[in-house]
């Protein structure tokens, strides 16, 4: 495995192009620029997390899992392909920025 494809893997960066994410109960794909499901709870929507939703009864599949108590699903838009493209180079600059600094960090 290649240095690139841990970081790409660790950001979360797609490989394929053709869609956003996949739904993160019944993994059908979510286009760009298209309506998803999110969960209101803070902790599902923490950048490491990010669970994204085809539709309501796939979020409402998530709730009994994660114990939700009072939950609710927010309908939101995906980014187009530019916008996304644009936010994984941020990730990758600043996971880049991150490690250098931990390297030169340690170092005496």
């Amino acid at each position: 495995m290649t240095k690139r494809f841990r970081t790409e893997a660790r950001v979360g960066m797609s490989t394929d192009p053709s869609f956003w994410k996949r739904c993160s109960n019944c993994k059908k794909e979510l286009p760009f620029a298209s309506s998803y499901w999110a969960c209101n709870v803070s902790t599902c929507n923490r950048p490491r997390t990010a669970l994204a939703f085809c539709s309501v009864p796939c979020w409402d599949a998530h709730v009994p899992m994660l114990r939700h108590r009072d939950a609710w699903a927010e309908e939101r838009r995906s980014p187009t392909a530019a916008e996304w493209a644009r936010q994984q180079r941020e990730a990758e600059a600043k996971t880049r920025r991150r490690l250098d600094h931990g390297r030169g960090g340690s170092r005496s």
